[in-house]
């Protein structure tokens, strides 16, 4: 059976203000889950929820049947990219590759243009390329899920080829949520796809059902 992560009837109000009305969602090992909705529907408070930052009036979350209070404290589970940069700036590139236990020789392997970065502080490399070496981080870690927020803005077209292909090689040993207002890549890399609306969600099948809800045009 695939290792999966549940997360069931989540409720979150800020004082009157209703957020996520009993959102369900399954993750599974081996795909790719993506995630649209406008500003403000919730995508990011409910990533935020799954790892652990905000705690909702109401959750349920499973991993394996397993009911847990907390993903994040299982070790190698669950790691997070957030929509801001969030390393330390007095780290080199080395430091980082070793703080998130890859294996130096793969990653520069596989990405030999930041070979040139490897013993470069983060502050001293520009903000699109510090963010395309969080995204690769994220991913190539050994967490078994990787959650990411908008892991393609800021990132020059380029680069977010490469994003997308390693994120369809990189789902044989994990799985990934993304959200991205850039619903093109989103919809190129998923395998399951879901759309935030009024506090819940939804599944999308195609395009017709992003202009039903009234995601595009």
């Amino acid at each position: 059976m695939r290792e999966q992560i549940t997360i069931d009837s989540v409720f979150l109000s800020f004082k009157s203000h209703e957020i996520l009305r009993g959102v369900s969602l399954n993750l599974f090992k081996n795909q790719v889950t993506g995630i649209l909705g406008k500003n403000g529907s919730g995508k990011s408070c409910l990533l935020k929820i799954i790892t652990g930052q905000i705690k909702p009036q109401h959750k349920h979350i499973r991993f394996n049947s397993q009911p847990m209070s907390d993903l994040f404290k299982q070790n190698g589970l669950i790691n997070y990219l957030p929509q801001h940069e969030f390393h330390p700036k007095s780290l080199t590139v080395h430091q980082l590759v070793k703080f998130y236990g890859i294996n130096r020789q793969e990653f520069l392997g596989e990405y030999p243009f930041l070979k040139k970065y490897l013993d470069v502080y983060f502050s001293e490399i520009s903000g699109g390329e510090r963010r395309l070496i969080e995204v690769l981080l994220v991913l190539e870690s050994n967490a078994k899920f990787s959650i990411l927020d908008e892991p393609f803005s800021h990132i020059m077209p380029k680069y977010i080829e490469l994003i997308k292909n390693r994120i369809k090689q990189l789902k044989k040993r994990k799985g990934i949520l993304l959200t991205d207002h850039q619903y093109q890549n989103v919809l190129n890399v998923s395998d399951d796809l879901f759309i935030m609306t009024n506090g819940t969600i939804r599944k999308i099948v195609g395009i017709e059902d992003l202009k039903e809800y009234g995601y595009i045009r």
